[in-house]
């Protein structure tokens, strides 16, 4: 083979090269992402059931890759949803996610919906939500919802979620209320009819209080007072049992206490006739 064939071998060698190359592209799995690598065309086309870690990778003009982030995603849906409790009551509420798509079943989650996660949180996931809000809610009335039921149904609805979802890849981390429960008009009507009698009920209940309070003052405040003169009368009866005794034991104390309070006159006339005077015994 002459020189100049040999040049134009390798010259169309390398545009056959070159052109592979070109037709080839590099993707970039960045941190907190699992790719999924697809073969678009041929025998082996499909989902390939590798996941791709961190990293760069070339890949063909017959495959395409999608990233599912590892990390967990929160989600709350604008168009709240809509759903009827037992008594036929019907209710809106916005709702919110937070889950994660496991790294080591990105390719069962996308063989599964083949979408990427945005479309899945929007379509598939809202489905999802949507339905185990119906189921729920359904066995409640209205009555329990506004009682203690957003909670129990949170937690049916997440229980239901996880039950469906988990073997698919994806783990449901919790679901909650992004929005207040917006009941029909004779339900907000009853709820604040309910709420107005029991802070009436509740003020009643304070006043009775208040009353029974200043009662239990005034009495405690009473019998510290009949206490007080109860002592103080004991003390005098004490006080008087004490000087009768003194004086009944020693009868010559008066004597002197009459004497001690004398003041040197003696007594003329006592109920008109004259007394006589005072002599002091003497020993």
């Amino acid at each position: 083979m002459s020189s100049s064939g040999i040049s134009l071998g390798l010259t169309a060698t390398a545009i056959v090269a070159g052109g592979i190359f070109l037709a080839c592209n590099f993707q970039t799995v960045p941190a907190g992402y699992v790719g999924v690598k697809v073969n678009l065309y041929g025998s082996d086309k499909g989902v390939q059931q590798e996941e791709l870690g961190v990293g760069r990778y070339l890949l063909t003009w017959n495959e395409q890759a999608y990233l599912f982030p590892s990390f967990n995603q929160l989600h709350t849906y604008k168009e709240p949803f809509t759903f009827q409790t037992s008594d036929a009551m019907a209710v809106n509420a916005r709702v919110g996610v937070e889950y994660q798509v496991k790294p080591s079943m990105a390719t069962k989650v996308f063989q599964t919906y083949r979408k990427g996660v945005d479309e899945i949180t929007e379509v598939n996931l809202r489905q999802n939500i949507s339905d185990a809000l119906i189921k729920y809610a359904s066995l409640m009335d209205v009555n329990e919802l506004t009682a203690n039921g957003k909670s129990k149904l949170l937690d049916q609805v997440t229980q239901e979620l996880r039950h469906q979802l988990e073997e698919v890849g994806i783990h449901i981390i919790r679901v909650s209320w992004a929005s207040d429960i917006e009941y029909p008009p004779q339900v907000r009507e009853s709820i604040n009819a309910k709420i107005e009698a029991t802070q009436r009920a509740m003020l009643r209940e304070n006043e009775v209080a208040q009353s029974k309070a200043e009662a239990e003052k005034a009495r405690v405040t009473a019998q510290g007072e009949a206490d007080a003169q109860l002592t103080k009368a004991k003390a005098e009866a004490e006080s008087i049992a004490i000087r009768a005794k003194a004086l009944r034991d020693n009868p010559q104390v008066l004597m002197l206490e009459a004497i001690s309070r004398w003041d040197g006159k003696l007594p003329v006339y006592l109920n008109g006739e004259s007394l006589p005077t005072p002599f002091l015994q003497m020993k």
